[in-house]
């Protein structure tokens, strides 16, 4: 039970060190960030799987179903079109174009198409991260509080887990609270898919298919006046 109650804090300390690491500006656009990103996702899925001994739900919180892709793609572009929306609204104020376009540094060349690599990256991520954080920290978090809050508390600490990025990729010393606020949004918002299916493939879609048509070829930085 202990283990159980921890796990939700070793999946934030596994992704917060790697997190750490990864948005360093010396490795802006490297495979690197990938690797231990996902290699942090992996291990706090591990763990989660062994402690929680989840490996039926996992296995139900995967199995596909039609409309899953149709579902997942229109979660997608209902998060595609208030991200822009909200991007449009914050362009020019402040540091956010700074910050904005400093978050595209680390991820790639702004406006570069997306390879097969990176797609592969992309697609692995999703799938890690909607395991550890929209199934097994949920899981976890439900030995002390209600199931319908667990999932909300759960896209707090994907939040937190991605804090480092707030110094890493600081700007002219102003910091950087892009990501963990969009990790929190698409958190609270793939959460609530998660918890209302009972399952994570719609959101893994959602997810790959936003993150997609976030840093590919019709990224915000276009989009924005």
């Amino acid at each position: 039970m202990m283990l159980r109650r921890l796990f939700p804090l070793a999946a934030v300390a596994l992704v917060a060190s790697a997190s750490a690491w990864a948005f360093a500006i010396d490795r802006a656009a490297s495979p690197a960030i990938f690797a231990a990103l996902g290699s942090a996702e992996l291990a706090a899925a591990a763990l989660g799987i062994y402690v929680l001994k989840a490996d039926a739900r996992l296995a139900d919180a995967w199995a596909p179903r039609w409309g899953d892709l149709r579902n997942g793609f229109l979660a997608a572009v209902f998060a595609w079109a208030a991200t822009t929306g909200l991007a449009r609204l914050l362009a020019g104020a402040g540091d956010f174009d700074a910050h904005l376009l400093r978050l595209y540094l680390q991820a790639g060349p702004v406006g570069a198409t997306p390879g097969v690599p990176f797609v592969l990256g992309v697609a692995a991520m999703a799938a890690l991260e909607e395991t550890v954080w929209r199934c097994l920290v949920p899981r976890a978090l439900e030995a002390f509080v209600p199931p319908r809050l667990a999932w909300m508390l759960a896209a707090v600490l994907f939040a937190i887990a991605h804090m480092p990025s707030v110094s890493a990729m600081a700007v002219m010393g102003s910091p950087n609270v892009l990501f963990p606020a969009a990790s929190l949004g698409l958190g609270i918002f793939l959460g609530a898919l998660a918890a209302a299916t009972g399952r994570v493939v719609p959101g893994f879609f959602a997810h790959l298919f936003f993150n997609l048509a976030i840093f590919g070829p019709f990224a915000l930085v276009h989009l924005s006046p």
